[in-house]
């Protein structure tokens, strides 16, 4: 089950970074391209037959989960900023772009790679599954879920709040199944806490979350289209 959602949220992400590259090459919203981009690169690097070959051209020391890491945390970035501007939120734009959003970001890419340092470096394994457990891995967990769970925190709010604005249907849906996507990110802090935790279970979760904010995303975009095939049809 786990690898049917690695698959479709692989798909969905590429499928719109396909989409979006000739609109990326005429200069239109750059930004949704290369989070689509980056989403694709990280979602493609969680799975086992993609991430080995890639690790060991870098070395065979898990540097590919380093990368993984810090393109989630770019998508974040760039998606809870976009997501705060569509819905004109200023508080979460400020928390996400502004210093105190910045300095959070900061230290987590920072905390990323100074745990990576300190911490057992080999065998390459797919999410870091054959390295014994360790503080240093522990931080480096804590650090790559921090920042997620910030920027998803700093969005919620919003996507809710447009669910139930009075907004076309299109708009509604795309803003609840981005809401539900960034709720998912959040429900993985307590389960990574947690010492029992299923790991299936997480990954599943974790899956789910970008499968609902790409589907959202792509929806945002439909009714982008939408919106301008009917001006000018007013025209």
């Amino acid at each position: 089950m786990t690898t049917v959602l690695q698959l479709a949220a692989l798909f969905a992400c590429l499928a719109c970074t396909a989409i979006r590259f000739p609109s990326m090459l005429k200069g239109r919203n750059r930004s949704l391209f290369w989070i689509f981009a980056m989403a694709s690169l990280s979602v493609g690097l969680s799975i086992h037959a993609i991430y080995m070959p890639i690790d060991a051209v870098l070395g065979g020391i898990n540097l590919a989960n380093v990368l993984l890491r810090l393109s989630l945390f770019a998508v974040f970035f760039l998606l809870a900023a976009k997501v705060a501007a569509a819905y004109n939120s200023p508080l979460a734009w400020a928390m996400v772009r502004g210093p105190v959003g910045i300095a959070v970001l900061v230290i987590c890419s920072l905390g990323i790679w100074v745990s990576y340092f300190f911490s057992t470096k080999a065998p390459s394994s797919t999410g870091l599954s054959a390295l014994p457990g360790e503080p240093a891995l522990t931080a480096y967990s804590g650090f790559g879920m921090a920042y997620m769970a910030y920027a998803a925190a700093c969005v919620v709010v919003p996507t809710a709040r447009a669910t139930f604005a009075r907004h076309l249907l299109l708009d509604r849906a795309s803003a609840f199944l981005m809401c539900i996507g960034f709720v998912l990110v959040l429900a993985t802090v307590p389960l990574q806490v947690l010492p029992d935790t299923n790991d299936a279970l997480l990954r599943g979760i974790s899956f789910s979350a970008v499968l609902f904010v790409a589907v959202g995303l792509a929806l945002v975009w439909l009714s982008y289209l939408k919106g301008t095939k009917r001006r000018k049809a007013a025209v």
